[in-house]
């Protein structure tokens, strides 16, 4: 979309997977707008700087985009479910739609 050679795009694309790692989803009052929707924008605007960043670095990382996709399928399986848009956990628990 904004150009980059592919070793860039690995870099930013694994820049914007690695922080949003274990996240939760535990929608408020059983809605997606929070903290799903808010989430997704901020995602796009980590997305944009990431981008920016692995654009203006010298191209060298540390962890490979392969590396975070595995850790965070691992991840996703070690979550309890109670994190898992159940409404059981997290925000979902504290407000309700009778809230």
């Amino acid at each position: 979309l904004l150009g980059g050679s592919p070793a860039q795009i690995e870099y930013a694309a694994e820049m914007g997977l690695e922080h949003h790692l274990g996240m939760t989803c535990d929608p408020v009052c059983g809605l997606v707008q929070i903290p799903c929707i808010e989430r997704n924008a901020y995602a796009a605007a980590r997305a944009l700087d990431s981008h920016l960043y692995a654009s203006f670095s010298d191209g060298i990382h540390r962890v490979s985009f392969d590396k975070v996709v595995e850790v965070m399928k691992q991840t996703g399986h070690d979550l309890p479910s109670l994190y898992k848009e159940t409404g059981e956990g997290g925000l979902a628990k504290d407000y309700t739609q009778t809230d």
